[in-house]
């Protein structure tokens, strides 16, 4: 069977949107149905973060968001649960994303096999490094049919892009700035000439992200990126005003 995510951007008109949620916040059911309304306005990719104590790469939103869910008692086996149960009910490309701690607490082995039995499509570990030395990740999550998608920054260097680009496989998740996760009011030029300049070279289709708040940049990275990726801007705008402000924001973004 084809992988969900090479499906969603062969299939794709222009510039894709991937979410994020992170699991248990506000709830499981809030969870859902949050996912249910972005499947009915075109998203095809969604990363499920499964939460964590310490999520380094997240700014604020996230971090909080993490925090409430793990008080809430969300462990990852009901993150599990969410994708396979929306993985069964929606055309959609679930990724798991997490920190090293939880597949190490777990067993990698045993992470993707759980990763891929609830019908996840790929995995996002953004402090993993890629030449680890205690097991070869990317072709163990490929073994399982699964998208090890690799995370870099602006102030990657050659030689290391080099070598994730040798071993990612279904699309490459580039930062827009070098920091954390959070949504912005502007988009640096830089930001956007750096993906332009990445994307000549990758070979892989590119996913932007951290930073994306607003409709125009979106269309800023248009014909530049292949995925714009929005997190922290969706769960600000659930807190302050419910499904219906996401609702608007996604279909002000296909515009």
């Amino acid at each position: 069977m084809e992988n969900r995510i090479d499906l969603a951007l062969k299939e794709a008109k222009g510039i894709q949107l991937m979410t994020h949620v992170v699991a248990g916040y506000p709830s499981l059911n809030v969870n859902a149905d949050l996912i249910r309304l972005m499947a009915r306005r075109g998203v095809r990719l969604v990363e499920i973060q499964i939460p964590f104590t310490d999520p380094l790469a997240d700014g604020p939103t996230i971090m909080r968001a993490n925090q409430a869910a793990l008080d809430a008692g969300i462990t990852p086996a009901h993150c599990f649960e969410l994708c396979a149960a929306l993985s069964r009910e929606l055309d959609v490309a679930f990724m798991l994303m997490t920190y090293a701690n939880i597949p190490y607490a777990l067993g990698m082995e045993a992470f993707l096999d759980k990763a891929a039995a609830s019908g996840a499509s790929g995995t996002i570990l953004p402090d993993l490094p890629w030449d680890e030395a205690d097991g070869d990740y990317a072709q163990a999550a490929r073994q399982r049919g699964l998208h090890p998608i690799m995370v870099i920054s602006p102030d990657t260097p050659a030689p290391r892009l080099a070598g994730i680009l040798e071993r990612a496989s279904g699309l490459l998740y580039t930062t827009l700035k070098v920091g954390i996760t959070g949504a912005g009011t502007s988009m640096d030029q830089a930001g956007v000439d750096y993906v332009k300049a990445l994307k000549a070279k990758a070979g892989l289709p590119i996913a932007a992200g951290f930073g994306i708040s607003r409709p125009e940049h979106v269309r800023m990275l248009d014909g530049l990126a292949d995925v714009a990726v929005i997190g922290s801007h969706i769960i600000n705008l659930m807190d302050a005003d419910g499904l219906g402000a996401v609702d608007d924001f996604l279909a002000a973004c296909q515009e």
